[in-house]
């Protein structure tokens, strides 16, 4: 299976599904949290239910993520929940006591409404259901810690996509877009919303970006990939924030003219005429000589510096953008078939 062939089949798997539950690793990195929460926010735009589960704590570094505060770190399914159906004023009250080892509900209902019948009441857990699950930037299921310890028969009987980046990986997965090729697991999960159709947002750019910087320690690592500056650009294009760097602030202000510390010499004269200084142009620290005099009697041209032309729609030259507005990424803002796989895909 090739790589777009495999992004096509994860786009019909999270098509078929309601409820997708994205799961990463425990000690979150940028990388791993930034990319998952992007991804939850994506399908979440697409009007699937969806959370990210870890099993550690947030710690300070990734609290700026865009939805940190909704990770939650179980799926939750503790607490036991008895339903039945309910008719409005039809139940007395509801109480409970304890004989031995045996805890009973209590429902009494009200004289004139059916009694609840046994064979309409439902039993269930509370908590995070899914249909499908995606495991992010992790290698093995021993990463994700409690979160498959306690539910491995659960985890296990669902249908798995497994997105990673990591040479060490398991494949573990139903279906594996794994690729130790890309820098950072958060270019794969760029590429898997780009395919389902995502589009890209400011939050979503945003924890992609800081994510994608983070792993790649500012592209600095020197595994870094095209496609890592690539998702950069795009993320920068849709109005994408870095944590902890404030935007230069432009003044509007003239600025003030600057006060002569000394008076001005008058050069010296020969024959009462005023010698005129050989004029000195400066690049950085190295003179530039003169240009040429200008002969007696021929008009001067004036020096006008060239304009840019900026291209509007790749034909015909257009007015430029207004500056600190960003471009509106298009709706395939990043083709699949741009990163080809080098790694196991089943």
């Amino acid at each position: 299976m090739t790589y777009e062939e495999a992004l096509a089949k994860a786009k019909e798997m999270v098509g078929s599904a309601q409820n997708v539950v994205v799961v990463t690793h425990g000690k979150p990195t940028m990388d791993s949290l930034g990319s998952s929460l992007a991804l939850m926010l994506g399908l979440t735009s697409l009007g699937k239910k969806s959370a990210v589960i870890c099993s550690d704590p947030m710690t300070v570094e990734l609290s700026s993520f865009v939805g940190v505060d909704k990770v939650v770190r179980d799926f939750g399914k503790k607490n036991f929940v008895v339903s039945f159906d309910y008719v409005d004023g039809s139940i007395e009250k509801v109480s409970y006591n304890i004989e031995g080892k045996k805890f009973n509900l209590v429902v009494e209902h009200r004289p004139g409404f059916e009694p609840l019948s046994p064979d309409k009441v439902n039993y269930t857990y509370q908590g995070v259901s899914a249909d499908l699950i995606i495991t992010v930037d992790t290698v093995n299921w021993n990463q994700l810690g409690d979160v498959y310890t306690h539910n491995k028969d659960l985890i296990v009987s669902k249908p798995v996509v497994n997105v990673d980046f990591h040479n060490e990986n398991l494949n573990y997965g139903q279906l594996n877009l794994v690729d130790p090729g890309a820098s950072s697991t958060t270019e794969l999960v760029a590429e898997l919303m780009a395919t389902l159709g995502v589009k890209l947002t400011t939050d979503i750019a945003t924890n992609l970006l800081n994510a994608i910087y983070d792993a790649t320690k500012n592209f600095q690592n020197p595994n870094v990939t095209s496609m890592a500056f690539e998702v950069a650009s795009v993320c920068l294009k849709a109005g994408a924030k870095r944590f902890g760097v404030e935007a230069p602030i432009k003044s509007e202000q003239a600025p003030a003219p600057v006060q002569a510390s000394a008076p001005a010499v008058e050069p010296p004269t020969q024959s009462g005429q005023a010698v005129q200084p050989e004029p000195q142009v400066f690049v950085g620290k190295r003179p530039v000589a003169p240009e040429p005099p200008v002969q007696s009697g021929q008009p001067v041209a004036p020096q006008v510096a060239p304009q840019p032309v900026v291209q509007s729609d790749g034909n015909k030259p257009g007015p430029a953008s207004m500056p600190g507005k960003p471009a509106t990424p298009p709706s395939d803002w990043l083709k699949p078939k741009i990163f080809k796989s080098s790694g196991t895909l089943v």
